[in-house]
């Protein structure tokens, strides 16, 4: 397991210019038409402590061909302001009451054109060189629709929690028994978002898992590529949505379950069926970051609930 002191050693002075200021591109220009374009969608509402943040972390790739398209659902705080200094790098910008994040997304990838797509929250941020190293993957792995990577849990101040390590999907692992990865480290081919169709805007917390799973199911397991690189910051904070597993989250994960036919994960069967998959996060724990990342991620796991 890598030492927690020696990687925010690494990372907290690699964000926090990143995500400070809009930087000026010192790097030779890239030749626009040489790279494909990559969308970018981000929903936001009332999220004005972040992201400006979020907002840099997708600016400041200075990725020559890059769509940029920000949903906001009628932010009261000063979310609309932020998003107006940053206009003239927007393709697309709206705010207006919505049905929710859901609605949000569907009105983003709507418009977005992108050969490569990719949704980020407007309190998470994406890590310098992501968009850069994904293209490349793309290119390398034709066979490959999605592309995903290790990513971060951060602090209201950017300051890194905890290094995550994603391992190769399995779409029979993230129905009975979890996420093997994370959206925001996570990007795909323009075409499998197409098969996938529309958020369901029932789904208030969950339709990042919705979405993953719906990919996994319409594309194969071969279709995911996971590489060694952290791509992605997911933030860790109080106000967030995803906080709490309460009553609300297991119903929307009963409704998945049930359009997407294995509502046996709420019988014996399907239990018996979680501790298997149990036991492969615990082979890719130990695999990708040592005994002592089991042991964390094992306490971690007993301390939290799970759906029943």
């Amino acid at each position: 397991m890598r030492d927690t002191a020696h990687l925010k050693a690494l990372y907290n002075p690699l964000l926090r210019p990143f995500v400070a200021q809009l930087q000026a591109d010192n790097t030779p220009a890239l030749d626009a038409a040489r790279w494909p374009k990559i969308s970018v969608v981000m929903p936001s509402y009332n999220q004005q402590d972040f992201i400006e943040r979020s907002i840099l972390s997708v600016l400041n790739q200075h990725y020559p061909n890059l769509e940029f398209i920000i949903i906001d659902g009628g932010s009261t705080d000063g979310t609309v302001e932020v998003i107006r200094r940053y206009e003239q790098y927007l393709s697309v910008w709206l705010s207006e009451p919505d049905h929710g994040q859901s609605d949000a997304l569907n009105k983003g990838f709507a418009r977005a054109t992108g050969a490569i797509q990719g949704w980020l929250n407007s309190d998470d941020l994406y890590m310098p060189g992501a968009f850069q190293r994904v293209a490349m993957e793309f290119e390398r792995h034709p066979d490959r629709r999605i592309v995903h990577g290790d990513w971060l849990n951060i602090d209201t101040d950017d300051q890194l929690l905890a290094y995550e390590y994603s391992f190769d999907f399995n779409v029979n692992q993230l129905k009975y028994e979890g996420f093997p990865l994370n959206a925001q480290a996570m990007f795909w081919r323009r075409e499998v978002r197409e098969r996938f169709g529309q958020f369901d805007v029932a789904l208030y917390n969950t339709m990042d898992y919705d979405m993953i799973l719906r990919f996994g199911l319409n594309e194969g397991d071969r279709a995911f590529l996971r590489i060694p690189a952290v791509l992605g910051c997911f933030r860790r904070h109080e106000a967030q949505k995803t906080r709490a597993f309460d009553e609300r989250v297991l119903n929307e994960h009963r409704r998945m379950a049930g359009l997407h036919g294995y509502a046996d994960k709420y019988q014996p069967l399907g239990q018996a069926k979680r501790w298997l998959y149990r036991l492969r996060r615990a082979y890719w724990y130990l695999r990708r970051g040592g005994l002592g990342y089991l042991s964390a991620k094992t306490c971690e796991a007993l301390s939290r609930p799970h759906a029943s």
